[in-house]
């Protein structure tokens, strides 16, 4: 399941450049589809167009379906603009009561391929248990910041199809990787 953050009223962060989060991580997320629909994924989105989706339903999609994996796509932002790089979230197995497996492995993984992909700043692997998304989904699950949107330099080229390209294809070597592990 792939889960573009945000989208409808709730916009998620503004950039630097006054554009919104929820529009970055759909075009992220649509580019990951298409792609892993190509090499046979079989893939359910959360929404596929502008709409807001509560965050409860989003992991009820996942866990209905039994997916095999879920991953959020979403854009970070912090109040100082010197922030940029990458961050994956995720909830331990500890910190909720429907996780059936270690969620570390499939963060790792996560971040190694985006590290090696985009050589973008590390930003840490977070352990994030009040996400619904996170906590809630039965699967392992990540919720990956592709960058931050209150960086004017990494703003440009997060918004750019060449860098969206090169994230989608590290989020996939990610996936391969942990699934070849599992």
């Amino acid at each position: 399941v792939i889960d573009p953050g945000h989208g409808g009223n709730k916009p998620g962060a503004v950039s630097v450049r006054k554009r919104y989060e929820k529009d970055l991580n759909l075009s992220i997320s649509l580019k990951l589809r298409d792609k892993l629909e190509d090499l046979g994924y079989n893939i359910i989105m959360t929404r596929d167009t502008d709409v807001d989706i509560d965050l409860y339903e989003r992991a009820r999609i996942a866990n209905d379906i039994d997916a095999d994996l879920f991953i959020s796509i979403h854009g970070n932002s912090h109040t100082n603009s010197v922030h940029k790089g990458v961050q994956v979230l995720y909830c331990p197995a500890t910190k909720s009561s429907i996780k059936e497996v270690d969620q570390y492995p499939f963060a790792k993984a996560m971040m190694d391929a985006l590290l090696a992909g985009t050589g973008a700043v590390d930003k840490g692997i977070i352990q994030r248990p009040n996400l619904v998304v996170l906590r809630e989904t039965k699967m392992p699950a990540v919720l990956v910041e592709t960058g931050f949107i209150s960086n004017p330099e990494e703003e440009q080229l997060l918004f750019t199809e060449e860098y969206q390209d090169i994230i989608v294809d590290s989020l996939i070597k990610g996936i391969e990787n942990y699934l070849e592990m599992n």
